[in-house]
């Protein structure tokens, strides 16, 4: 298709064919925005089995590029594309694998000058021969996994071992959590803070330093007005953390019961 025909076809079809995935934004200033600014084309990465790992590094002062995290980033919304929690850390099937080609990443940055934090996000499809990785996004700042791991280190003075993809305490048990910084529900408007550390306290919910395992809640602030929150589910395996974060669930929507029947 010539390149005159291939826009008259993009002018007639584009109304029908793009779908808008951010609630707030209608099709016509979309179409603005890109007017304005432009846009990147890119195509779909497509499998039998996908997902979204990311990988977040530090450029420090000497030039040396050190992995702090890798996850498997957890997406909802139209075509998952909407960050909603993420996995720490990836897979083992490859989170040694993205450490390394983030490394080399961030070796091309460093000599372009850049410095402090950064995280590549990742397309991986599973093939037969095992994975291929496809670097989406390089993002040179902190990301919504930067304060999760964050509170993981500090609850545990633990290190992440690229080498290893594992989170290693100081007496070398492993560490996994789940997080997500938008658990929201209507029924919880109305909670307090100081509502939500009882509940979790009286259903032993909270992080126990003892166990190194449990769960720490943040953006409490916004849970009254807008029955929202985020947690960092600790655990000793990947499952446990995402059991704990289901008790969470199963917990408040108990607790707040009473108050959608009213």
């Amino acid at each position: 298709m010539e390149y005159d025909a291939l826009y008259q076809w993009i002018q007639d079809h584009k109304h029908a064919q793009l779908k808008i995935v951010a609630k707030k934004l209608s099709y016509d200033h979309f179409i603005e925005k890109i007017i304005k600014t432009g846009g990147i084309v890119e195509a779909f990465v497509t499998g039998t089995e996908v997902t979204s790992p990311s990988v977040q590094c530090r450029i420090n002062p000497l030039g040396e590029v050190c992995v702090i995290s890798t996850h498997d980033q957890v997406l909802s919304g139209e075509n998952q594309q909407i960050f909603a929690g993420a996995n720490f850390p990836a897979s083992d099937d490859y989170s040694v694998e993205l450490s390394e080609i983030t490394k080399k990443i961030g070796q091309t940055l460093r000599d372009k000058g850049a410095l402090g934090r950064f995280g590549v996000d990742f397309m991986s499809v599973k093939s037969d021969d095992g994975w291929n990785h496809y670097a989406i996004e390089i993002n040179l700042r902190k990301g919504g996994t930067t304060h999760p791991f964050l509170m993981l280190q500090f609850l545990t003075e633990g290190y992440y071992d690229s080498d290893l993809g594992s989170y290693v305490l100081p007496d070398g048990r492993t560490r996994y959590y789940f997080a997500t910084d938008n658990l929201q529900n209507d029924a919880y408007k109305g909670l307090t803070p100081l509502d939500l550390i009882d509940i979790a306290m009286h259903h032993a919910l909270h992080f126990d330093h003892t166990k190194c395992e449990g769960v720490m809640f943040h953006i409490i602030s916004a849970l009254s007005q807008y029955g929202k929150l985020g947690l960092v589910s600790i655990a000793s395996s990947p499952q446990k953390a995402i059991e704990y974060y289901q008790r969470v669930i199963d917990v408040l929507n108990d607790e707040t019961l009473p108050l959608k029947q009213d």
